[in-house]
């Protein structure tokens, strides 16, 4: 799939007044939140709150995440359209994936806070999840790569409220990154983007600028990432996701940081009765 010119379009300006030890007029910009009509095979899927640019790498990573094609090579072709209320993403997909789609529909809408909004059932919102494969690096890269996220983030210098999702090399060094307002649409897009230029996993570790949560402990997972670090804290829960797909998750405490050691903590933790 041929990539298409990438969005740039910069975020609206609101005016307003910084209060403190002077009063003073300020402009900002802020971030988008549009929502996406989402349908495979012409088929609606579900509608999805995102921010406008990298649409189709949010198409392709999500297709993947959710398990609905195994691979970037299944999608024909990602048309979309402008229309009154928000954009529209048709992704041409074989029947079989249309099918797919179908079992894990979301029948409200998937809010840019939430990645699990609308599933239909228990197995669609929780599935077990792959073994990782990926790349394990040093902690004195991961702590470089944590370090450098703020200054690899243009839109969030812009308006201040965006998620970042950053694949990082075993230097620690960014080699891909995406951003959205939603923090696991940023790593949609990321994964999306990683298919497009032929990366995977095995080409390095995943930096979040969100909390580990479930929905992005499964989208990592189905990505085999083999570590993960997060700036904030993971939840209970994505470390069970995480510890059945043999992941590592990392979070930064002040310069250092804090690994959690999956396989002994499948050990000292059960799920809530």
């Amino acid at each position: 799939m041929s990539r298409k010119k990438k969005n740039t379009e910069t975020s609206p300006r609101f005016s307003g007044e910084i209060t403190g030890k002077t009063l003073r007029p300020a402009t900002w910009r802020l971030a988008e939140e549009v929502p996406v009509i989402l349908l495979y095979g012409g088929e609606q899927f579900g509608v999805m709150m995102l921010s406008p640019p990298d649409i189709e790498d949010f198409a392709i990573g999500f297709s993947l995440t959710e398990g609905i094609i195994s691979g970037a090579e299944e999608i024909s072709d990602v048309r979309i359209e402008q229309v009154a209320d928000g954009i529209m993403v048709n992704i041409i997909v074989p029947e079989r994936s249309v099918k797919l789609s179908e079992t894990r529909m979301r029948s409200v809408p998937g809010r840019s806070s939430c990645g699990l909004c609308g599933a239909q059932s228990l197995e669609a919102a929780m599935p077990r999840p792959p073994v990782a494969n990926g790349l394990l690096p040093d902690p004195e890269m991961v702590l470089k790569a944590l370090a450098a996220l703020p200054g690899k983030q243009p839109l969030n210098r812009q308006n201040f409220s965006m998620h970042a999702a950053a694949l990082c090399d075993a230097k620690g060094t960014i080699i891909l990154l995406r951003e959205d307002v939603g923090r696991h649409n940023a790593l949609d897009k990321l994964c999306g983007a990683m298919a497009r230029d032929g990366l995977s996993s095995k080409d390095g570790f995943l930096v979040l600028s969100s909390r580990f949560s479930v929905e992005m402990a499964q989208k990592a997972a189905a990505m085999r990432f083999a570590f993960v670090a997060s700036v904030s804290a993971p939840t209970a829960l994505a470390l069970r996701v995480a510890s059945q797909a043999k992941m590592r998750i990392a979070t930064q405490v002040g310069d250092e940081l804090m690994v959690f050691d999956t396989a002994k903590n499948q050990k000292l933790t059960s799920p809530p009765r």
